[in-house]
């Protein structure tokens, strides 16, 4: 990507843009509905996105012909903002030109990509990139800094994207901390539990605690039960489930000198 002509979207905890290695500022005030479409595009894919489905999302109360219009307006007003008509390809479709636009998004499911993959290898073939898998797991967690457009208020358009991509990382995460733990590399397994965005899943607390308890951090380990029951508690006025109990009782009877 031209370094003078390059465009940076980052969506995961937060809304921004950056062209030319600079944030995009507004003059007076965000110019809401043109980026609005942005985001969509996103969400539906960013490429080949067919304009009906952009209008229909973003004006579900105007006749087709009106939400047309309104798209083809807004559209108008994006590359006008945006700088340069090159960011955005029309034939029919819309696309985010990838050779000039990087998405967070998409860089973040490449990477979960290229983890599961090394991940998945037969055998202890997966051992032979360990750097490889410490890198990318480092990269995952730079990239998530939170769900997707988290700040806005959600829409129907935007939660399919959030929760694939919720669940992409939570998944990756457990997959690949697990591995750091069957290797031997706990404080590693510890360092991705720790990162997690969503405090409502209660499988990383439990990793979390066996995690400590292997590196002999009793204290921490029960720090983590506490914090999930608490989270629990406010949240969703739920108790841990019962395994999560049997993990801090076992730790207590185990180590009764810790406490």
């Amino acid at each position: 990507m031209d370094r003078q002509e390059s465009l940076q979207v980052f969506t995961l905890g937060r809304f921004s843009i950056v062209r030319d290695g600079q944030p995009l500022r507004h003059a007076r005030k965000a110019p809401g509905k043109p980026l609005q479409l942005l985001k969509t595009l996103i969400a539906w894919g960013g490429r080949e996105v067919c304009p009906i489905n952009l209008a229909a999302s973003l004006w579900p109360d105007q006749d087709g012909d009106r939400a047309r219009q309104s798209f083809e307006t807004t559209l108008h007003r994006l590359r006008r903002y945006l700088g340069d008509d090159r960011f955005l390809l029309q034939d029919g479709h819309l696309t985010l030109n990838s050779a000039r636009v990087w998405v967070d998004v998409w860089e973040f499911q490449r990477t979960v990509s290229g983890v599961r993959q090394i991940l998945r290898l037969p055998g202890n073939a997966a051992e032979q990139s360990l750097e490889t898998l410490q890198s990318g797991g480092e990269r995952i967690i730079r990239l998530y800094q939170g769900h997707f457009l988290a700040r806005d208020n959600t829409a129907c358009w935007s939660v399919s994207l959030q929760e694939r991509l919720r669940s992409k990382f939570i998944h990756c995460m457990i997959e690949l901390c697990r591995f750091w733990e069957r290797h031997d590399r706990p404080e590693l397994a510890i360092h991705g539990y720790q990162k997690d965005v969503d405090d409502l899943v209660e499988s990383f607390y439990q990793r979390l605690m066996v995690c400590y308890a292997a590196t002999g951090r009793l204290p921490e380990a029960m720090a983590s039960y506490r914090q999930c029951r608490h989270i629990l508690s406010v949240v969703l006025g739920l108790e841990p489930t019962a395994e999560t109990r049997q993990m801090y009782h076992s730790l207590l009877i185990r180590y009764p000198q810790a406490f």
